[in-house]
């Protein structure tokens, strides 16, 4: 992690403590710990390499389904407890020539779904009903807030196959809903790209090389990322949509532009763009869920097309899908490196990078250009 700075107390866990099936490791065992929260998927995974020094992999064993509590406190005195199941086992040799052992984990909830394979049919359903249901996912979905937005249309006669796990069924529901659907540290979210744009910014400003050592939310280092102009341009569902009626039989013709969608999607920044017409699109789609899959044809690639990833200390209280403020400001040089990337952005991904006591944070944000 180029740019950060070891030793610096505001950069430190208070707490820090990790078991494996109730066994303790110390800070001294852990070489490092990555967790990863991004708004792309509900799924949050990550690793852990920690010295065997005393043979826990053949003494528990770890051979997988293990169970990982982390807690931990942050220097603003936030604590953070989590708990995850290993799904992934390797064993490699430190520099020093120690055993140590790398395990991969995954939330708990997200495995359920990942193993439920459920034959299920609903007459007349929507996302929320389906997803957060006592013979689905509403019994594991406790221990933090619900943040869900208005239901959208239900799906009629809507069939989950056997073959089919539920952690697939409900990413390809978000997909077609056009809603995000991941957990936070602090709640299970199921909002649109534009309901979280029209959120208010939350916490202090991030700002680049402030001269105080010990501000909280200083930036280390940023890499800017523009114009994935290919990748927004190839899904661009312009022009007419045909859907079908499946009692009249008859086709339904609706109309999308460029500026309609981009209306549609929204942004916490001011950087316009002039997108390249693609031409007319036809297809055939169900006729409640034309107008969510095209906006999301759209917002799946639109937030990515300026991107912002910046090392910062470690907050527990940063969170994706939150909005913050951005002041990049050089204050040893008093200059701004790049004018227009200051103000507010959407935080889209986070991973944890923890080197007991050492904690810092990886963060992208995103600010479609597609606003006017």
């Amino acid at each position: 992690m180029e740019g950060y700075q070891l030793g610096v107390q505001s950069n430190q866990l208070k707490d820090f403590s990790v078991t494996i099936d109730g066994v303790k490791l110390t800070s001294a065992q852990v070489t490092s710990i990555k967790m990863r929260w991004e708004i792309s998927s509900f799924n949050v995974v990550g690793s852990i390499v920690f010295r065997d020094l005393s043979n826990l992999l053949e003494g528990l064993p770890i051979r997988g389904d293990n169970t990982i509590v982390m807690a931990m406190t942050d220097f603003d005195d936030v604590v953070s407890k989590q708990s995850f199941t290993v799904v992934d086992v390797g064993q490699i040799r430190t520099k020093s020539g120690d055993p140590a052992v790398i395990l991969k984990f995954i939330d708990p909830i997200s495995l359920t779904a990942i193993r439920m394979f459920n034959p299920m049919s609903w007459k007349s359903e929507n996302i929320q009903g389906i997803i957060d249901h006592p013979e689905t996912l509403k019994p594991s979905l406790t221990g933090k807030k619900k943040d869900f937005c208005p239901p959208p249309p239900n799906y009629e006669n809507f069939v989950m196959h056997l073959g089919v796990s539920f952690n697939v069924t409900m990413h390809w529901l978000a997909k077609k809903d056009n809603v995000l659907w991941f957990q936070s540290r602090e709640a299970f979210v199921m909002q649109p790209f534009k309901e979280l744009y029209g959120r208010s910014k939350k916490g202090d400003k991030f700002r680049y090389k402030t001269p105080n050592n010990a501000y909280r939310r200083r930036i280390y280092s940023y890499d800017v990322i523009f114009g994935k102009v290919l990748d927004i341009n190839r899904t661009q569902p312009t022009g007419k949509v045909t859907s079908f009626d499946s009692y009249s039989k008859a086709p339904i013709i609706a109309s999308e532009s460029n500026s309609s969608s981009q209306d549609k999607i929204s942004s916490t920044g001011n950087t316009p763009q002039t997108v390249t017409p693609t031409g007319e699109r036809h297809y055939y789609k169900s006729m409640t869920h034309v107008s969510s899959y095209t906006e999301h044809m759209w917002s799946k690639n639109s937030h990515k097309d300026v991107e912002l990833v910046i090392l910062v200390p470690g907050q527990f209280a940063t969170n994706i899908g939150d909005i913050v403020e951005l002041d990049l400001v050089n204050y040893n040089k008093t200059e701004e490196p790049e004018y227009n990337i200051n103000g507010l952005w959407l935080v889209t991904r986070i991973v944890d990078n923890i080197t007991p006591p050492d904690f810092f944070q990886r963060i992208t944000l995103s600010r479609a250009k597609f606003s006017k």
